[in-house]
Parts: structure tokens; sequence; C-alpha cells
């Protein structure tokens, strides 16, 4: 008999809401989605329809005047919402990886990639400073960045968006997380770069078994990577299935009316 795993991200009616004068702005509302180990789910949707939001919420990076107004998050069996935020830094990194949107501007501008790097690792593992620097130069070559001892001495404003976004991801699973999530992780790069990065995401969940939260509002990613879609709307998932049957037959106006915008 074959027991089912539990899966690695549980979110169960997750709602957030935004104070503004004189009223409560409801940015999501009984959101509920799971990751399994080595899958790509995708959250879906135009901007504003509470994609980022989510995440954050997951992450524990929602800054006030946003709070959780209710609602469950599960990392495997640790309850995300219970955790402290001494506990959450710790989880950050160890075993819950982020890419942010904006490479450029998520990178220190004024700090080398190689003390980023060796900062990340050092503060997730109990390392020298030079075995942190291998680890680091031996991670900038798993996410094919060339000359990666040479990269170490360099800054984000010297390389191209597309280095960047592979430092990102370099930077993300350097203290090897089992959830990835990874908000917008092609915007604004071209096409032959965006190639690269979405091969490069799908490589490291095969060889890793890594769960990947993917929030895009690229349906060319999603058919790229996704295993499962939950397509948002205004704060709500209003439609969830395999990517063949989102794409084959969409059942909500919305997610048909989203793929025809393509």
């Amino acid at each position: 008999m074959t027991v089912e795993k539990p899966p690695l991200l549980r979110v169960n009616g997750l709602s957030v809401t935004f104070r503004a004068p004189g009223k409560v702005i409801t940015a999501a509302e009984n959101v509920s989605f799971e990751v399994q180990q080595g899958q790509i789910a995708a959250l879906v949707g135009e901007s504003g329809s509470g994609k980022s939001v989510t995440a954050l919420s997951i992450l524990g990076l929602l800054d006030y005047p946003g709070a959780v107004a209710q609602g469950e998050i599960w990392l495997d069996e640790v309850n995300l919402r219970a955790c402290s935020p001494r506990e959450l830094r710790r989880l950050r990194g160890r075993e819950m990886g982020v890419i942010f949107q904006d490479p450029m501007n998520a990178l220190n501008p004024v700090r080398s990639i190689g003390a980023q790097m060796i900062e990340t690792i050092r503060l997730h593992r109990r390392v020298s400073w030079a075995e942190a620097k291998a680890l680091a130069i031996v991670q900038l070559a798993r996410v094919g960045l060339p000359d990666p001892a040479a990269l170490m001495t360099r800054y984000a404003f010297q390389i191209s968006g597309g280095m960047c976004q592979r430092v990102m991801i370099a930077l993300a699973l350097v203290s090897g997380p089992r959830l990835l999530i990874a908000d917008e992780p092609t915007t604004a790069l071209d096409m032959i770069v965006q190639a690269r990065i979405l091969r490069e995401l799908d490589r490291i969940r095969r060889e890793n078994g890594l769960g990947i939260l993917l929030i895009t509002h690229d349906w060319g990613v999603v058919a790229e990577l996704a295993d499962i879609v939950h397509v948002m709307k205004a704060g709500r998932i209003v439609e969830s299935g395999s990517v063949f049957q989102i794409f084959e037959n969409p059942e909500h106006p919305y997610t048909r009316e989203l793929l025809n915008s393509r």
C-alpha cells in the first residue's frame, strides 16, 4: 500500500488585509493551495490579483499596514503562522528560498556578489569564511554563470540582468532549501535569457526534488514549467487544475479571458 506524502507547503483559508484611513482592504481572501515536493505550482493572474501578497505572507515578509487576517500556512509540519520573527528568519534561506522579481534592486549595490553569497551561507551554515567562499563559487557555477571566481569580486551594476537573476537563484539555493518561491523570475529579461532561466529552474527542481511556487502573469512561463496552476482574480483563487487541464479545458470565464489575451 502506497502512503501519500503530505504536501511540502499547505496554505488553507488565507486572508490578507491592508488598513487604510477609515477602511480595511482585502488583498487576498480564503486562498487555499498546496505544493508537493518536486512539484512546480503556479499562481497566475494579472497585476494586483493578490499573488505577491500571498507569497509575502508565506515568507513572513508582509509589512504594515498589511496583515494576515486568518488562515493556516504550513511548511511540512511547521506552522509558519505560529513562528516567531527569529524562527522565520532561520527558516528563510535554510528551508525557504526566494527569487524576487527585480534582481537588480534585490541585490545590494554596494556589496560584491561574493560578500553577499558568503554572508548568506555563514548565516545558515557553520562554516569558515574560506569554506563559504568555496561553496559560493560552486553554487554560482551550478546555475551556469561563467568564471564564478571572478564574478565573486563584481557588483550587481557591473553584470547583466540575466546574470543578476542567476545570482539571485544561486543565493536562494545556496543553503539547500526545500521550497523555492519565485516571484516573476523572468520579468524584463529577453527571450533567450528567459529560456535559460526556465531551463535552470526545471533542472534544479528535478535534481534537488525542490518544491517551487511560481508567481507569474506569463502564460508562456506557465506552459514551460508548471505542473499545477491556480488562477487568481481580485484576491481569490477562481480555478485550479493541472497545466494540461487549464490550457485545454479552462472552466472559469476569467481563465479563458486571460488565455485569450496572450
